[in-house]
């Protein structure tokens, strides 16, 4: 017998190696995949690094960008005044803004129609006034804009927006339709969002009451994402501003 044949130059298992190789692979191995996200609105597949669910436009935000958001004040009290007994105009108001609530529910405002705590928010609120006025206009809104970037005021003829509902005998349905879709519009507008080409699009440059008082107002998911960036450059440069004040 050899040299190599008397020597036994292998190296025994350890015990747990031994008992590990005993169990079959398949057990040994964990072959599950992990569970991929879904979306918590329609729990539809999405990737980690989207920002926007596309299939129903629901902000997918972490926790610190909860953080992030900006105050929208609808002002009520220059119409109130005028209808303050008028129980339908209160009523369909009152649909309107449930309309204009849910256009923004995948965007990061705090809509309001109460006057914004000052404690809170300062003066860094956009400003969107719902008014009655005597001097005719051939327009039912307004509001500042640039491309991009947060401002801070618009305004909403309430008024106009009757009178062109009383000419076209628009229902009540139709007549909340269409001040939800004016209200959102100027509201986008504040936002950084520019006028839409496509007719049916609540950014159309001039709304058309044979289109808009049809269907609630809502974004696409473009729009949703300009939005939504805008106001993060708004917040995190305000806090920058705060900052930058402090350390003065």
């Amino acid at each position: 017998m050899s040299l190599y044949d008397r020597l036994n130059l292998t190296r025994p298992p350890k015990k747990n190696q031994q008992q590990k190789s005993q169990v079959p692979i398949w057990e040994r191995i964990n072959l599950q995949r992990p569970p991929r996200p879904r979306c918590r609105g329609c729990r539809s597949l999405i990737q980690t690094n989207w920002r926007i669910c596309p299939s129903c436009g629901t902000l997918l935000h972490n926790i610190q960008d909860e953080q992030i958001r900006h105050c929208v004040w609808i002002d009520l009290s220059g119409m109130l005044n005028n209808h303050t007994n008028n129980t339908t105009i209160i009523e369909v108001i009152t649909d309107a803004l449930a309309k204009v609530f849910s256009a923004f529910r995948s965007i990061q405002v705090f809509l309001t129609s109460d006057q914004p705590d000052p404690k809170e928010w300062g003066n860094r609120y956009t400003h969107v006034y719902i008014f009655i006025d005597q001097q005719p206009v051939d327009y039912l809104g307004i509001a500042s804009f640039n491309p991009g970037e947060v401002t801070n005021i618009a305004g909403v003829r309430i008024d106009q927006i009757l009178r062109t509902a009383e000419i076209a005998n628009l229902n009540l349905s139709q007549l909340s339709n269409l001040i939800a879709n004016t209200i959102t519009h100027e509201i986008g507008h504040t936002l950084g969002l520019d006028h839409s080409e496509l007719a049916t699009d609540v950014m159309h440059d001039g709304l058309d009451h044979r289109i808009h008082s049809l269907i609630p107002p809502s974004f696409h998911v473009g729009q949703m994402i300009l939005m939504n960036k805008a106001i993060c450059k708004y917040v995190k440069g305000n806090i920058l501003q705060e900052v930058e004040n402090t350390l003065m």
